[in-house]
């Protein structure tokens, strides 16, 4: 394995843990416990935290994997590459040993298993973007109401006084007093 690809699969592998953790982490005690370490963060659903904990187990688990196939999978493999190529520069037939057809069914098998928790990553990833996109609609529509219900009672309590509406007021919710 060259070094840029060390470079690379460990910048990957680095990243994958860092934010696995960070997400793992800052939702464990909410979902597990039902508590919230920081006051600021109660605003969250619990299918928002839970689709994030599940998300960061994932990215923990493809930074294992990637750090697997990189130390025992790669040279193996690799070394069944350059079998191939030199069969075919030297036009003979390749004929593998059992060993070798062994290695490279569990091969191709890792990277099926791979691209599973990959699709999964993928699923937990999108299911909270569409957990938060209801939220996130869910709290603009009690704006809209909570608006509606100041507006409401406030001309229904108060007369025409422009004392009591300063103009920045009357700017923002249009109110025709």
């Amino acid at each position: 394995m060259e070094n840029s690809q060390i470079l690379a699969g460990a910048a990957i592998c680095t990243v994958l843990i860092w934010l696995g953790f960070a997400s793992f982490k800052s939702h464990f005690n909410a979902v597990l416990f039902l508590t919230t370490p920081d006051p600021t963060q109660n605003f969250i659903p619990y299918q928002i935290r839970l689709c994030r904990l599940i998300g960061g187990f994932f990215m923990i688990l493809l930074a294992l994997m990637l750090v697997f196939a990189m130390i025992y999978l790669e040279e193996p493999a690799q070394h069944l590459a350059d079998l191939r190529d030199h069969s075919e520069e030297s036009k003979t037939k390749l004929v593998y040993t059992a060993e070798q057809l062994n290695f490279a069914t569990r091969y191709a098998l890792f990277w099926i298993r791979f691209l599973i928790v990959l699709l999964l990553l993928v699923s937990a990833s999108s299911i909270d973007a569409i957990f938060s996109w209801r939220y996130q609609k869910q709290l603009r529509e009690s704006v809209v109401v909570l608006k509606n219900f100041r507006l409401n009672s406030k001309s229904a309590t108060d007369t025409d006084n422009q004392a009591n509406h300063p103009p920045f007021m009357d700017q923002q919710f249009h109110n025709e007093n």
